[in-house]
């Protein structure tokens, strides 16, 4: 897509926010304000940045508009990737590899090179900007799904509590506690993959392109995730929404 046009710049700027609501209402935690750079096309740097207090507070109802309507405080990350042979691997430099850190899988460039491999539908949409195309890309139902498995598997081997180097050293107390943990892990494993199962997921993105230089300028995603038999419920309904705006390129 607007990747091509990327590879003349050594310098990538952008800045972004993500939020989740459930049942219609905002989880705090999930709201991210933060900034970044790209840097000869295989270094990433992100950030965490404090949102616009001057906003007022509101939903995400009204969609990717209102993303900078929060003032709930934000807990500081940073992190740092670098593509090697084709992969993109966290730097450990800071507290880049804290647990936690939700900064690594909001890479823009790999959302991008992702996105052109996926089972999509685009179309361009009407009403777009001088000098710019707007391509709405949605993603097949399959795809979707797929997709926000992926993520949410990935989540939740990173909370999987860790298994003692050495079980010799360790109290009765201790492997006690290591296994009830274990335990408590795999029942909630077993739980999402039943709710995944049971869901219907509808994501859908919006590329604004330069059409000039063929650069992208913002990427939104809208994700929503309704539950179908057992788990039919409005109140266990879910809207992801981000948006990520590509500021400047040298």
């Amino acid at each position: 897509m607007a990747l091509a046009g990327m590879a003349g710049s050594d310098e990538v700027v952008f800045e972004g926010a993500n939020m989740l609501t459930r049942g219609g209402t905002t989880v705090p935690e999930s709201l991210l304000f933060y900034g970044g750079t790209v840097e000869d096309h295989k270094k990433v740097k992100l950030y965490t940045l404090l949102p616009d207090k001057a906003m007022t507070q509101k939903t995400a109802a009204d969609g990717v508009k209102d993303l900078k309507s929060s003032t709930y405080a934000l807990k500081p990350y940073y992190s740092q990737l670098e593509k090697k042979e084709g992969r993109w691997e966290l730097q450990t430099s800071g507290n880049s590899s804290v647990e936690g850190n939700p900064l690594p899988a909001l890479n823009p460039l790999k959302q991008l090179e992702e996105l052109e491999s996926m089972e999509k539908n685009i179309t361009e949409e009407a009403g777009a900007g001088r000098g710019t195309s707007v391509l709405r890309i949605e993603l097949t139902p399959s795809e979707a799904r797929k997709q926000l498995s992926a993520e949410l598997e990935k989540e939740m081997q990173n909370l999987r509590p860790k298994t003692p180097e050495s079980a010799e050293n360790n109290t009765e107390a201790d492997q006690a506690v290591s296994k009830a943990l274990e335990k408590l892990w795999q029942k909630k494993n077993n739980e999402l993959q039943q709710k995944l199962k049971q869901a219907n997921v509808e994501t859908v993105y919006h590329l604004t392109v330069d059409k000039k230089h063929n650069l992208p300028r913002r990427l939104t995603l809208n994700r929503k995730v309704s539950y179908s038999g057992e788990m039919m419920n409005k109140s266990e309904n879910e809207t992801y929404v981000s948006k990520v705006d590509f500021t400047g390129y040298r």
